[in-house]
């Protein structure tokens, strides 16, 4: 075995540091799982001041959170006395609108929080 120069050997010994580097922190970005939720938003008529706190505020959190990579929102459904939707993307708090309308029945949301394994419900507590 012949020695090697000197620069040749610290060149090699960064590169497979490097190397491994990289390959630790994509299998750990792959292998970790971020936690998900589905987002279920009563839109029913609640006073601005109570609609900020109660529900935009709440949401603001856990947008942040999944823009940060800490928890991902998988869907968001809004629910009103008439009907339910699934948004087509996942809106940013300034998106979420204003309240309107009747209170769905009671009913409604808990039979969406069992469609769902981990949901949040975000309404105005009447």
């Amino acid at each position: 075995m012949t020695p090697q120069h000197p620069t040749k050997r610290l060149l090699s010994t960064l590169g497979m540091g490097w190397l491994a580097f990289g390959g630790l922190g994509l299998g750990l970005r792959y292998a970790v799982q971020v936690p998900e939720v589905t987002v279920i938003i009563d839109q029913s008529y609640c006073p601005p001041a109570q609609w900020q706190t109660a529900v935009v505020q709440p949401y603001s959190d856990l947008y942040a959170k999944s823009q940060s990579n800490q928890r991902q929102i998988t869907q968001v459904v809004v629910v009103t006395g008439i009907d339910q939707t699934t948004l087509a993307t996942i809106p940013t708090p300034d998106e979420l609108g204003q309240p309107f309308g009747q209170a769905p029945n009671p009913e409604t949301l808990t039979q969406l929080q069992q469609q769902f394994s981990d949901t949040v419900v975000l309404k105005c507590q009447s």
